[in-house]
């Protein structure tokens, strides 16, 4: 038996040697895009924890504010370091500085030299030898080897540190030999920190180590029970978890979208054992009455299908880890998301990840044969030994019945749909848009008979009426041949619809959200006081002034940031300024409003009329809300409060952004006046219309490797249609030769193999527009909300989706051409001598 498998797969290999090649290429692809994102996404996060674990360590507890405009008491050091269960309680200062007339923020870490040693031995200072005399106790500061690296400086060099209008002129004394290769760091002495950037009352968190033989549980229960409202007590697995959820809906997405890559080859698989079943089917029938068992028969089939999946799963790895070096070269460890700052990770295959992707791919393969098996083991032997492989129309009976399967499915989606994410992941969506996709595949025989079993009875010339009626009497043919261009068509028409959808609403959003001509950014720092007293004066070239401030609230330890904007903005007129979504209220008037972002609702559930208790200025505010506003920038939330309503509960409105309107006719005089503040502050200035291309640049960036699933699967699905249909030249050969027999000249054949080519690719490219409408509403509608917080209304560019389809149906039939060629080359009259 071996022998025979063995044999029978070497035999298929050599006579279907382009629709083998084909079908391992497609396994391949869908294997090398779904692993190759897994090593992107492996190596970015284990990246960034190896980041956060140079800078904190490795501490049981972290107490931080809540607000990080705020900061931990020092009170409760002292108290907490009192506390027989804890050993080392570790004060940091962390701030954000820039050196000199540089535009980027660094991280400044101030650290206790007699505790940091324990927990966060990567940021301990090595002097240099030729360093002057003093050290981290005298002012010393220490930068990272990349740090020192980047700005081309060595030991006894001297920097002047801002932040605002406070300035520090410190000298380096030596490096951190622990950081990474890609920290950029400077740490000091947290005293000296607190001397001249603050807080002078608190410190930005407190690390803290337990004894041994204490109750970790326990502890962190009773001493986070016991703080107030505006610190929090987070733990080495809350920070794990944020860095997952940080990007874990962009990372699902984008291995549901190669999964989808892999389904397109599965039915790639299905086309290429189909034709080989039906074109084997003699073989099979006699190879079972001379006493083959059906079992056998069966396992033949999905063992050739294993025979196609297993080396091109092999070298999928090898392409995958290929693309994933080459990708995050080019876009980055986040792929072009933005979720983690552009270091580019190592990227280091595992064992067990490479199985797994070794197995999908075999699965997938298997999936593509099972069907063809199936139907080989239905096949009447008697019957296939006569006439070979039979596909008999439908009775209307069974077309009813046959309607049952997609009703059903399409039931089944509309229910997933109403399901909610999990854990943050649309995974109901994602199952609906499968079924979508069966859906598709399987209306295509009925589509196929109702329209071309309609037409065939039209007044045609020979060559189209026999096309169609071939068509219309083989629709079982026809959903093989059209089943990958269906699905492959599907995918890159609902993600076409989806990112214009999206793209769209960004360029709206951004018309509303930059009004004024300049801006003027400090990035982390507030701008300085120099700055915005010079804006005030008459002579200033500015006609208005818009000041705006931002930090973050931490709700939730486990999830990322949310965004604290503070903004000039009228509280009874905030819809002159934000983008809302729905009705706006009007607050009470002793309570501050606050303004939520669609993420916010999304996320948090809260809703315009809700009082909440926010976190800020060191204690837990009630605040109204007033409405919902839309923001495609802060993926994870976004409040926004008046500069009236912030500095009436006690805060000190510092900016960081200013949007600027300069007094007509004085453009250029506004631009030299930015210019030389740019200059002496190292501060950052662009216009709308730039803002405007980085942003758009930024997004097409980020759907860059979608535009590669695209097209992946786009060059699949046209070679299942060219597979599919040159195998059924030669499954039609007698057919052909009697046409030849009866006065068909080539050419005649050809227009009819053609046409036949062009219907099946019509049909195909029908049911995959259809699907792909269905998919992007999908997923602009429920993927979106759920996945990424963000709503937006639905696009669909009909021009670029008749465009594409239209280039697939021209690739489509020069496929067919090319099969009709090769039917011509048949010797016919072989043919038909043999089948006497």
């Amino acid at each position: 038996m071996r022998i025979l498998a063995a044999w029978l797969i070497r035999a298929q290999f050599r006579t279907r040697r382009a629709a083998t090649l084909l079908s391992m290429l497609a396994i391949a692809l869908g294997v090398a895009l779904g692993y190759s994102i897994h090593l992107i996404n492996e190596a970015a996060l284990a990246d960034f924890a190896r980041a956060m674990k140079t800078v904190q360590g490795e501490p049981d507890a972290v107490i931080a504010a809540r607000d990080s405009a705020g900061g931990v008491p020092l009170p409760l050091l002292d108290e907490i370091s009192s506390d027989p269960a804890v050993l080392i309680a570790a004060p940091v200062i962390e701030t954000r500085v820039r050196i000199g007339s540089q535009r980027t923020p660094l991280r400044l870490i101030g650290i206790d030299v007699f505790s940091a040693p324990a927990l966060m031995p990567a940021l301990l200072p090595r002097d240099a030898e030729r360093a002057a005399t003093g050290g981290i106790l005298d002012g010393g500061l220490y930068a990272s080897p990349a740090l020192l690296g980047e700005l081309g400086l060595q030991a006894g060099a001297t920097l002047t540190l801002l932040r605002g209008d406070q300035r520090w002129v410190a000298t380096i004394r030596g490096d951190l030999p622990a950081a990474g290769r890609d920290d950029l760091l400077l740490v000091a002495d947290i005293a000296w920190v607190q001397e001249h950037f603050g807080p002078a009352d608190a410190v930005s968190e407190i690390r803290i180590r337990l004894a041994a033989d204490s109750d970790l549980a326990g502890w962190r229960e009773r001493v986070a029970a016991s703080l107030p409202p505006a610190l929090l007590l987070r733990v080495a697995e809350d920070d794990g978890e944020r860095a997952s959820n940080l990007s874990r809906a962009y990372r699902v997405n984008l291995n549901v979208l190669a999964l989808v890559a892999l389904l397109t080859g599965a039915f790639l698989v299905f086309a290429t054992q189909l034709t080989a079943v039906a074109q084997r089917s003699t073989q099979f029938a006699l190879l079972g009455v001379l006493g083959l068992p059906p079992r056998m028969r069966l396992l033949q089939v999905l063992l050739e299908g294993l025979a196609i999946g297993l080396p091109g799963a092999l070298f999928g790895l090898v392409l995958g880890y290929a693309l994933a070096m080459a990708f995050t070269r080019l876009l980055g460890g986040d792929l072009g998301g933005g979720y983690f700052a552009g270091n580019v990770p190592v990227i280091v295959p595992r064992l067990l990840p490479a199985a797994g992707f070794l197995l999908l791919g075999c699965a997938a393969s298997l999936a593509g044969a099972a069907y063809p098996a199936w139907l080989n083991l239905r096949q009447p032997l008697v019957a296939a030994l006569n006439n070979g492989f039979t596909a008999h129309p439908q009775r209307a009976r069974e077309r009813g019945r046959q309607l049952l399967l997609p009703a059903a499915l399409a039931l089944l989606a509309g229910g997933l749909l109403q399901l909610p994410a999990l854990s943050g992941v649309p995974l109901a969506a994602y199952i609906a848009i499968a079924l979508v996709l069966f859906i598709g595949v399987a209306g295509a025989p009925l589509l196929t008979q109702e329209i071309f079993g309609r037409a065939a009875g039209l007044r045609l010339p020979a060559p189209q009426r026999i096309a169609l009626q071939n068509v219309a009497q083989a629709p079982l043919m026809a959903q093989v041949a059209a089943s990958g261009l269906i699905v492959s068509f599907a995918l890159t028409a609902s993600m076409v619809i989806m990112v214009s959808s999206f793209r769209v609403a960004v360029d709206q959003w951004l018309d509303h959200v930059l009004p004024a001509p300049l801006y003027l950014r400090g990035k982390a720092s507030p701008l300085p006081q120099e700055l915005l007293t010079a804006l005030e004066r008459p002579e200033a070239p500015f006609l208005r002034v818009e000041r705006s401030a931002h930090g973050s609230l931490t709700l939730d330890p486990r999830r990322p940031p949310v965004a604290l904007l503070v903004r000039e903005l009228d509280r009874d007129d905030p819809a002159a300024r934000l983008p809302f979504t729905g009705a706006v209220l009007v607050p009470p008037a002793e309570m501050p409003v606050v303004w939520i972002s669609e993420a916010m609702h999304e996320i948090y559930g809260s809703r315009p009329g809700q009082t909440l208790r926010l976190p800020v200025l060191g204690r837990e505010v009630e605040v109204f809300v007033g409405g919902i506003w839309r923001d495609y920038a802060r993926q994870f939330g976004a409040i926004v409060i008046s500069r009236e309503d912030h500095q009436r509960l006690g805060g000190d409105f510092r900016p960081n952004d200013l949007a600027l309107w300069p007094r007509p006719g004085q453009e250029g005089a506004a631009g030299d006046w930015l210019a030389a503040q740019v200059a002496a502050h190292g501060l950052e200035v662009a216009s709308s219309g730039a803002i405007r291309r980085l942003s758009l640049s930024i997004f097409d960036k980020s759907f860059a490797v979608t535009y590669a699933l695209e097209a992946a699967a786009m060059v699949i699905g046209v070679f299942g249609l060219a597979v599919t249909l040159t195998a059924s030249v030669w499954l039609r050969a007698r057919e052909l030769a009697t046409l030849a027999a009866l006065g068909f000249d080539q050419r005649m054949l050809r227009h009819s193999l053609m046409l036949e080519g062009a219907l099946i690719a019509g049909i195909g490219l029908l049911l995959g527009l259809a699907c792909g409408i269905a998919i992007g509403a999908v997923l602009t509608h429920v993927v979106n909300p759920q996945a990424f917080h963000w709503r937006m209304p639905l696009d669909v560019p009909w021009l670029a989706l008749l465009a594409g389809a239209a280039a697939t149906l021209a690739a489509a039939i020069l496929a067919s051409r090319q099969a009709a060629r090769q039917a011509t080359r048949l010797p016919l009259a072989q043919v038909l001598a043999s089948s006497q």
